[in-house]
């Protein structure tokens, strides 16, 4: 294909049918030619942005000039100018009127990871406004960003905001989690659906930090239900068994995040047990990668969250942390848009901007600017005291 507005559809000469021999010299082969082209571009970003495609049947080639960027640090995405101009390219895409704020607005979470006052603004308008919803994947990606704003502004309209989205989450709320579509009774999940509910009680714990009124029952349920899947094998699918392997589609990266917001929200911190499963649900994005983009409906949505996760181990496990992202280079690289969007490369129905926008979390969830990244408590952050011990030994 040919994007319109895109740098290839400038040139005036490409169209779909056509079959690339060469690129800058180079033929595909040997390797996934993805992770090839990847690396074609990124040396392009890095130099003079000419990209030069040799056709079939062509006499002449054809240039392509991307936008130049400059090259990874070896510390990247933290002190990196071209890290730092990715981002920003996608805050100013997520800030167009014509952008897809992505599923249940989780681009402003990504707004409100980079840090900077603008994109907070243009978030606290959204939550001021932005309707409960009882379809769980809405409540828990729209709700972190809701409760997270809420946390850096002390905004009351929000706040008025977050108890109607908590009170949604307590009605639907079913054996302790959720089900996909919202509802008790749904044929969709057979019951239980963590890949939508976890990130429910990641808000339900957000709420509760920002002094919401969050059912006991609902909120210790959530917290005893998760829980117990924390090193256990897996953050399973419904009512499945947690140990029946690490292809997780990334519900462990989702469950680390919620561990991530319970240690947040209890005074134990990082001394409590939600610390550790926060640790060691993370690290699974590590030991999960010998294949990437496998799972259920295609498996992209698996690598936003295993990515997102293990932006939490920057500090902690330096080496696999630096293997993780600089094997993943080529596919950050080639999931972006010419637009400053993101896709996921590779991610069957997951491959659009609606889900892509949270894919670029993996450069920004080491600057702990969100409380689940680790930021500091703020003035309007009210601790709870969460159970010790939730379930187990």
């Amino acid at each position: 294909t040919v994007e319109k507005g895109s740098p290839a559809e400038t040139t005036g000469r490409l169209q779909p049918g056509q079959v690339i021999e060469r690129i800058n010299g180079q033929t595909l082969a040997n390797i996934d030619p993805r992770i090839q082209l990847g690396q074609i571009l990124a040396e392009a970003e890095s130099s003079d942005g000419r990209v030069e495609l040799v056709l079939q049947g062509e006499e002449n080639s054809v240039i392509v000039q991307v936008p130049v960027l400059g090259r990874y640090s070896k510390t990247w995405p933290l002190n990196c100018e071209k890290s730092d101009k990715i981002v920003r390219q996608v805050s100013d895409y997520l800030r167009r009127p014509d952008s897809t704020e992505g599923l249940g607005g989780v681009g402003m979470l990504f707004l409100l990871s980079t840090g900077e006052s603008e994109d907070l603004e243009f978030v606290r308008n959204w939550a001021r406004v932005a309707p409960a919803h009882s379809y769980p994947w809405y409540v828990g990606y729209g709700g972190i960003p809701l409760a997270e704003c809420y946390l850096r502004t002390g905004d009351p309209e929000i706040f008025e905001n977050i108890q109607k989205w908590v009170d949604s989450a307590a009605k639907t709320q079913h054996n302790d989690a959720w089900a996909g579509r919202g509802s008790a009774l749904t044929g969709y999940g057979s019951g239980h659906l963590n890949a939508a509910g976890t990130h429910v009680l990641t808000f339900l714990l957000l709420a509760k930090e920002c002094g919401a009124n969050v059912p006991d029952r609902t909120l210790n349920g959530a917290l005893r239900h998760f829980y117990r899947y924390a090193g256990r094998g897996n953050n399973p699918y419904g009512d499945d068994r947690p140990f029946t392997g690490f292809v997780d589609n990334g519900k462990n990266g989702k469950l680390a995040i919620a561990m991530a917001a319970a240690a947040a929200l209890t005074p134990q911190g990082d001394d409590s047990v939600y610390a550790r499963a926060r640790d060691v649900c993370a690290m699974q994005s590590f030991y999960s990668t010998t294949f990437m983009l496998h799972g259920h409906t295609g498996g992209g949505i698996g690598e936003i969250w295993r990515s997102a996760a293990m932006g939490l181990l920057y500090e902690k496990k330096p080496n696999q942390y630096r293997e993780f992202m600089d094997n993943r280079q080529w596919h950050y690289d080639l999931s972006r848009r010419f637009d400053g969007s993101f896709g996921i490369l590779g991610g069957s129905g997951y491959d659009k901007e609606l889900w892509g926008v949270a894919l670029p979390l993996a450069y920004t969830m080491p600057r702990k600017t969100l409380r689940i990244s680790g930021a500091p408590r703020t003035k309007y952050s009210k601790p709870f005291l969460l159970p010790e011990q939730p379930w187990g030994t």
